[in-house]
């Protein structure tokens, strides 16, 4: 597609291939009217054209069109609020598009279809003999929006048209805050060159009328379009093959769950409200005079959600609860936002950084704005990036915030095998495994490595960080990316989020492995107790105490992460490189990154290890242990598990040549500590040390090895045992082939 800034330079010109065609804007995740760059230069086209299509007898017609495409959409079934948000908006947008002299059109179907049929409906509607002249829309980031909006605008040109390209020209545009040419991936240096921020742009004045005859559509209640998607998600499942009885069960629950949750509450208070989203905004920024208290079911007291949204140690989580879904759905633009909390503090448009304002709504906001644009540009920056061959890097949003991941996809798929989804740690992020995924992925299997929100290159946004939050951001990932069970892995912190994820979820997971990973191992756990405490919760240190310690513990360890990854990867120490080692840095100095250590100080009591992985669980379960972990005693967590657990399989990472002591190996079933041990081992200048707390990366090779034997000799027998006799053949020879594919 071609830029917009090409139609409002030379509108003539650009549109000179149909005399008289309609401009189509096709809405997406931009729901609004106001600073939407492809609106105003699609208004400012018709305006200069000759068209007679819209019967005022000058100028060209406008066809804003909305195509509800429940597959694409069907995501927002998990999300609270999220088809109430959509709603909402749609209804709104079509209000104010009426009030301007338009319409929004509404069409029901794939995009692939209801974008060129929408676009040759122009021409008969009395728009021109080839149908719309122009398509103008957002340029994507999300991989599930960006491939499918792609085929669709494709599918223009298909309908013979009178472009030269033969259909309508496509025109894109973004609306950054900064320009891309100043952007770097490293916030800090990216906020002490970019320069001051862009203005927003003022809605329309007034809009051309539609084409002759073409009908509207009808926009679906809250209630109607909750039900299509929540269909549409179900189907999807069935679709890819995950949908059987215990998935089916777990993603209606998740819906079930965010349907009747506090944030769709919320959603459906802001939908009745008569404010829009930027009246709303300035109430909250004490711009607006707050709404009146009744009738209660008119509005909505600002000062009431707000108090009801604080959350301890997130000083922005009411913004995001208010304003996160319109974020995501662009009836709010990031421009418009980080100009209202500057007007509201009574400063200069950009004068300081967002975190120097005075007002804590308008930080809030301020900040929110800033990030959303910094790792949208990073999207964009990352959609070449190579983490390993054949490993392609793609962004998802979650509950409104970007979060990357990385895929790697098998050439010669196995039969009815499950996705092998990779977790990372603490400070980490899913190109950590970048020594796993085409190996795995060599042997038949889908590998998916994606990073938690608030890691990486993920958006640190303002919510409350906990171990249920990450957990539920990987049954959504399972769900709705991987399409089906999964063996899910996980390291540190990661492997205990998966082990929430097996418990909590036992549908989605096939088959589970620990690597080195966090959580209590306590065999007189009791859950009844642990209930009990959560629900009486726990002291915190005062704010300014757990925000000083987080400062403080951030800058010495943005100073150590070289010298501490040798310290973690003693075997194999070339492995800590100068990537990994900065991209811990990059990650560390984003925007919001200090706000996710301080989630650490208002966690809730953890569930035991063993107790997630033998009684909720009680699936295929492999412990993979490197031995010479500095952060615990790793064989002696081993051990334990081992003995706890009678589903799970122990296994100690070994490395160096074989000798006589049973102790070495490229793998080895554990042994008890006297028997073997890294002072028992011998040594000689060929023994080299264990592996340690992220075995993955350090010794991917033997990770690998027993990954795929774990899936091969337990996961796919079970699987089989599960099908009957239709799965028995799931573990045939291509498996065991793929034995020595590593």
């Amino acid at each position: 597609s071609r830029d917009v800034s090409e139609l409002m330079r030379d509108p003539a010109s650009a549109l000179a291939h149909s005399a008289a065609g309609p401009v189509l804007v096709w809405f997406r995740n931009d729901l609004r009217l106001d600073d939407h760059p492809g609106l105003t230069a699609a208004a400012a086209a018709c305006r200069t054209g000759s068209g007679s299509g819209s019967g005022s007898g000058s100028g060209r017609a406008l066809l804003p069109l909305y195509v509800l495409d429940p597959q694409r959409l069907s995501h927002l079934a998990y999300m609270p609020g999220g088809p109430e948000a959509l709603s909402s908006a749609l209804q709104r947008l079509r209000s104010e598009l009426r009030a301007l002299g338009s319409d929004l059109v509404v069409r029901l179907g794939a995009w692939e279809q209801q974008l060129p049929e929408a676009a040759a409906a122009a021409a008969s509607g009395g728009g021109g003999g080839g149908g719309a002249a122009a398509v103008v829309t957002e340029d994507e980031v999300e991989v599930r929006y960006r491939q499918p909006a792609q085929r669709a605008l494709a599918a223009l040109g298909q309908q013979g048209g009178p472009a030269q390209a033969g259909g309508p020209v496509a025109f894109s545009w973004t609306a950054p805050l900064w320009p891309a040419e100043r952007f770097d991936n490293r916030y800090r240096t990216w906020r002490d060159k970019r320069g001051p921020p862009a203005e927003p742009l003022p809605p329309p004045s007034a809009l051309p009328p539609l084409p002759s005859g073409v009908e509207p559509g009808a926009i679906p209640t809250a209630d109607e379009l909750r039900t299509l998607l929540t269909e549409a998600a179900l189907a999807a499942l069935a679709a890819n093959g995950g949908g059987d009885g215990g998935v089916t069960a777990v993603a209606r629950a998740a819906i079930d769950a965010a349907a009747a949750s506090v944030d769709t509450q919320l959603a459906r208070r802001l939908a009745a409200a008569p404010e829009s989203p930027l009246q709303l905004l300035r109430m909250y920024l004490g711009t607006a005079p707050a709404a009146p208290a009744q009738p209660a079911s008119a509005s909505v007291s600002i000062d009431e959600e707000v108090e009801a949204l604080r959350r301890p140690g997130v000083d922005g989580a009411p913004f995001t609860g208010l304003f996160g879904t319109a974020k995501a759905l662009g009836t709010l633009s990031v421009r418009r936002v980080f100009k209202e909390a500057y007007v509201a503090d009574g400063r200069p448009y950009g004068s300081v950084e967002p975190r120097r304002l005075r007002s804590p709504a308008a930080v809030a906001a301020a900040v929110g704005a800033e990030a959303a644009d910094f790792h949208r540009a990073l999207a964009v920056l990352d959609d070449a990036r190579t983490v390993a061959p054949g490993v392609e890097v793609h962004f998802w949003r979650w509950r409104g915030g970007l979060t990357d991941y990385c895929v790697a996809e098998p050439a010669d798929p196995l039969p009815g095998a499950p996705a092998v989804l990779l977790v990372h740690g603490f400070g980490a992020f899913g190109d950590q495994w970048r020594g796993n995924m085409a190996a795995l992925a060599a042997a038949g299997f889908r590998v998916l490595a994606p990073t938690f929100p608030g890691f990486g290159r993920s958006q640190k946004a303002a919510v409350p960080y906990s171990q249920d939050l990450w957990r539920d951001f990987l049954r959504d990932f399972t769900l709705q990316v991987a399409g089906g069970p999964v063996v899910v892995a996980g390291n540190s912190i990661g492997g205990f989020i998966s082990s929430s994820m097996a418990a909590d979820y036992p549908a989605l997971v096939k088959g589970l492995v620990l690597l080195n990973s966090a959580g209590p191992v306590d065999a007189s756990f009791n859950i009844e107790a642990w209930r009990a405490a959560v629900a009486a919760g726990r002291k915190a240190p005062p704010a300014l105490v757990v925000s000083a310690i987080s400062s403080a513990l951030f800058w010495y360890l943005e100073r150590t992460v070289p010298s501490t990854l040798k310290w973690l990867y003693p075997t194999n120490p070339a492995k800590a490189d100068e990537w990994l080692a900065a991209e811990i840095l990059r990650a560390a100095g984003d925007s919001g990154a200090v706000d996710v250590f301080k989630a650490v100080f208002y966690l809730p009591p953890p569930r035991a290890l063993n107790w997630l992985v033998k009684d909720a669980y009680a699936g295929p379960a492999m412990v993979l242990q490197g031995a010479l972990d500095p952060l615990n005693d790793a064989k002696s967590r081993a051990r334990e598990m081992g003995q706890l657990c009678p589903n799970v399989q122990v296994v100690l990472l070994q490395a160096g040549k074989q000798t006589s002591c049973p102790c070495l190996g490229a793998l080895a079933p554990f042994n008890p500590p006297e028997a073997c041990s890294a002072s028992t081992a011998p040594s000689s200048n060929n023994a080299i040390p264990l592996p340690c707390h992220c075995p993955h990366d350090e010794v991917p090779d033997q990770v690998n090895a027993a990954l795929l034997g774990f899936i091969r000799d337990t996961v796919l027998p079970a699987m089989g045992r599960e099908a009957g006799a239709a799965g028995a053949g799931v573990g045939g020879s291509k498996l065991v082939g793929a034995k020595s594919s590593p």
